[in-house]
């Protein structure tokens, strides 16, 4: 056996056609341990991994694969190991041990401090060969459970009827399907070829954004990375017919993607995401279900696999299970310990949700901590803690409310122009703003807000189509302003509040936010509303802000507190009191 060391996957057809008909060779062939996939890896993420790759040739025959890449100084990982739900290392059974012994002597040699090897099938001889090898190596090795992938598995005709059965005779299945078809026809689509799924994409990737800022979790695909890996990996993939880019359309409408495979038997769904356009009516469930009956109609597949991932829904559907395994392999003994102590608090932590919410929430408190350290330093740290603690003791409040005028101008622009914000933009906004932390709050809270229904979003949208300020607008009776701690009374009938306006940071400076609530009063206007906005009188930018978009100031809503009592106090001018009486207390003096 003859080890060949590269710093890179070549981008060679011969090797291509020898490391796939490896795969082919294996136990269990995935699509995951392809010549594709690993280039398309290689060339998404150049900038964060070195890839470390050692073929194992027999005379001219190649018998062996290994496919690592450096993360960081010293620690080593599967190449795929942030992309797929299997990993294993490639070779002929008779030299497996051999093999493994050779991968642990390089990493030994290049002075790897850390092997992380993740998601190895339990099944495969994997686990036993790096347990043995690891000793000889003088590595200390952590192996623990890792997932458990959830399947559907028809490997026989009898089988098929019974697990097609099942799917056609879930009531909440049928129920779904019936609701959607009074939108329109429901049809399932698949796309094998590149030109199709590269017009696709983009709007699944959006879609897929917005559908994670809904649950306040950033979207994988938002690193600009990942998705030019499914770019890279569609366009190889799709020469040899692996990738399956499935659609679940209601009309002509996409209801629910997969971005998935079919490869030596399995139908894989990898990548999946559904619209806000009819979610009560389970989209995702209703493709899944139509994947499921068509594999079983297709006596080459076997196995329908759900992959990485307990979601509850996968469940529903399962017959059988693959599990996995996590390796750490550590050269030092006090890092070993250290990893298994942290597992066996994480085990604990997980036992219980309630304790599993409360390290998640102090984990998500000290990254946040820290980066603030990071932006503000220490002593800018301490100065703002300082602030706070005395506002929340000793603070005086003061928020000033303007009204939009009766007789106002409408505001008439082609751009920027004032747009619905839907999970489109959401998505849009997020791919453009998704680096910075105070503009992917703000969506995430948008998103979540919107699919409750709690009020109207709207957003200003430059000629590109890039998001460049977002305003709410909802009903000022009963407004609850958290500044004020209290909740609002309307001065009139039909009066609507904006809030929550926001400009992300690039596009700051450029007077968007009196173009955008200019826009929405006039739109509300038209809409027989009195329209209604407020500022604090410490942020001066917003109050001149809302000023110079036309707004006129009728009266200023303050609180002090000290200590633990707040008081409440009103002010407006003369010539509003007329309009606000009955619905506003302690009216004594006019605004200074």
């Amino acid at each position: 056996m003859r080890l060949i060391v590269l710093d890179h996957v070549p981008e060679d057809i011969q090797l291509r056609h020898a490391w796939n008909q490896l795969v082919f060779r294996m136990e269990n062939p995935q699509v995951f341990y392809t010549w594709e996939w690993a280039i398309a890896v290689q060339r998404a993420y150049a900038k964060l991994i070195t890839p470390l790759v050692i073929l194992a040739c027999n005379d001219q025959e190649l018998i062996g694969v290994a496919a690592l890449a450096e993360k960081e100084q010293g620690r080593y990982v599967f190449l795929t190991s942030d992309t797929s739900d299997y990993c294993e290392f490639l070779c002929e059974p008779a030299i497996r041990s051999t093999f493994v012994e050779s991968i642990f002597a390089e990493l030994q040699n290049r002075g790897a401090t850390k092997v992380v090897l993740t998601n190895i099938p339990v099944d495969s001889q994997w686990p036993d060969e790096i347990s043995r090898a690891s000793s000889k190596a003088r590595y200390h090795l952590h192996m623990r459970r890792a997932y458990d992938c959830a399947q559907v598995h028809f490997p026989e005709p009898e089988n098929r009827a019974f697990v097609k059965q099942g799917v056609l005779a879930k009531k909440k299945f049928r129920r779904n399907i019936r609701e959607l078809m009074k939108r329109g026809g429901v049809e399932v689509r698949h796309e094998t070829e590149w030109s199709a799924i590269h017009a696709l994409l983009p709007e699944f990737i959006r879609a897929h954004i917005a559908r994670f800022l809904e649950t306040g979790k950033p979207s994988n695909l938002l690193p600009e990375e990942r998705r030019a890996f499914l770019e890279y990996l569609a366009r190889e993939l799709s020469s040899s017919g692996w990738v399956v880019f499935s659609r679940l359309l209601v009309g002509e409408m996409t209801a629910a993607w997969n971005y998935g495979f079919q490869f030596e038997g399995s139908w894989f769904w990898y990548q999946p995401t559904v619209s806000d356009s009819c979610p009560e009516f389970s989209p995702g469930d209703c493709l899944l279900s139509k994947i499921v009956e068509q594999a079983c109609d297709s006596p080459e597949l076997t196995v329908v696999d759900l992959g990485l991932g307990a979601e509850g829904y996968k469940e529903r559907f399962a017959n059988a299970s693959r599990q996995t395994v996590y390796c750490e392999l550590n050269r030092s003994g006090a890092q070993h310990w250290r990893a298994m102590m942290r597992h066996r608090a994480a085990t604990v932590a997980m036992a219980s949700p309630k304790v599993e919410s409360l390290v998640r929430s102090a984990f998500a408190s000290i990254s946040e901590t820290r980066d603030h350290v990071h932006r503000l330093g220490l002593m800018g740290m301490l100065k703002a803690a300082g602030r706070r603690v005395r506002r929340r003791f000793f603070s005086q409040d003061r928020v000033d409310f303007f009204e939009w005028p009766a007789h106002a101008a409408a505001h008439h622009q082609s751009y920027p122009r004032l747009e619905r914000l839907g999970s489109d933009i959401l998505g849009t906004a997020a791919l453009q703003y998704g680096n910075d932390p105070s503009s992917l709050r703000f969506l995430m809270r948008s998103a979540q807000r919107l699919r409750s229904g709690r009020g109207e979003a709207f957003v200003l949208v430059g000629t590109d189509g890039i998001p460049l300020h977002f305003c709410w607008v909802t009903e000022f009776q009963g407004f609850y302003m958290a500044e004020l701690n209290r909740r609002l009374d309307a001065p009139c009938e039909n009066s609507v509040m904006i809030f929550d306006c926001f400009t992300p940071e690039p596009a700051r400076g450029h007077g968007f936010f009196p173009q955008a609530i200019a826009l929405l009063a006039a739109e509300m206007k038209l809409r027989g509303k009195s329209v209604w906005i407020f500022g604090a009188e410490t942020n001066r930018s917003s109050v001149r802000g809302i000023e110079k978009s036309g707004f006129q100031y009728k009266f200023t809503l303050g609180r002090r507190r000290i200590l633990f009592v707040d008081r409440t106090r009103d002010s407006m001018p003369s010539e509003g009191v007329q309009r606000a009486e009955g619905s506003l207390s302690s009216l004594k003096r006019s605004r200074s």
